[in-house]
């Protein structure tokens, strides 16, 4: 039964108000943009999700490591756990908190080994893992069975081999912290096909870009800064951007309308200007 807010100090109503203000910015803002019921599989609980935070909030954990008693504590909070200090994790204690019902969210945890991340894997929910630095194959492969939104925001790099792991995910895959992947593995994520975000991505070859276009799930690429002719041609050609959320700079539209100077614009490796002139001073991008 929920408290009487009468019955609540004004200051714990403020700071109640507080992380509903905050898990509101979490379900809509973060990660890749908000995550649809597509993503998911199921709608949001954004009622019950309010409420839970207004009265009990979310289980906050500030040390640096976690034992399997703290885990199997905090993981009887029905919204969520936030580690907030957290830097080392065991399969043990992974496999406490990954029987929380809520989302998961490890703040500053660098790295993962791979019995850890088979035991995540389990968890239910939103996986945040924002702040790890590498990323093994392994991990990868285990953290790839998760059935929920996968955030790996802070990876900066990763190699083809973990590409073509987390490609397997099935749910929402944000990896939003890379911005200049080898092509190869662009070419290796492209295979997955549920949401993918690539909001750092600042440029694409032509096959990086075809590949994206060709993929079944939904692609975000709201930082791309640049493109060539060639790459314009690719992301447009096989797809009818309704699978992208792209930059504003970049033309909408069929793509027989949207207006190139082919003879200014094919050679090779040359940007396009921004913002691209108006179609109907530029011939189609098919002559």
């Amino acid at each position: 039964m929920l408290a009487s807010p009468a019955s609540i100090p004004r200051a714990l109503i403020v700071e109640r108000i507080g992380r509903a203000a905050m898990v509101v910015a979490v379900l809509t803002l973060e990660g890749c943009s908000a995550s649809s019921s597509a993503d998911h599989g199921q709608a949001p609980r954004t009622f019950s999700t309010l409420a839970d935070c207004f009265c009990r909030g979310t289980a906050d954990h500030r040390e640096e490591t976690i034992s399997v008693d703290e885990a199997h504590r905090l993981a009887a909070n029905p919204f969520g756990i936030s580690l907030r200090r957290l830097r080392t994790l065991d399969a043990s204690a992974a496999r406490e908190l990954a029987a929380c019902r809520g989302f998961l969210h490890f703040a500053v945890l660098p790295a993962l080994n791979p019995a850890a991340a088979e035991e995540l894997a389990t968890h239910a929910e939103d996986l945040r893992l924002d702040r790890l630095e590498t990323l093994s194959a392994d991990s990868a492969r285990a953290l790839a069975r998760h059935a929920g939104a996968l955030h790996l925001n802070g990876l900066r790099s990763i190699d083809v081999a973990t590409a073509e792991a987390l490609a397997t995910h099935e749910g929402l895959l944000a990896l939003n912290g890379l911005e200049d992947p080898e092509e190869q593995v662009i070419l290796a994520i492209a295979r997955h096909r549920g949401h993918l975000c690539l909001n750092g991505v600042e440029t694409l070859s032509p096959e990086a870009a075809g590949a994206l276009a060709a993929r079944r799930g939904k692609a975000s690429l709201h930082g791309l800064a640049s493109l060539t002719y060639q790459s314009l041609v690719s992301l447009l050609h096989h797809s009818d951007r309704s699978g992208f959320d792209l930059p504003d700079w970049i033309p909408t539209g069929r793509s027989e309308a949207i207006g190139l100077r082919p003879a200014a614009w094919k050679g090779e490796g040359k940007p396009l200007p921004r913002p691209l002139s108006t179609p109907s001073a530029l011939a189609s991008i098919n002559n």
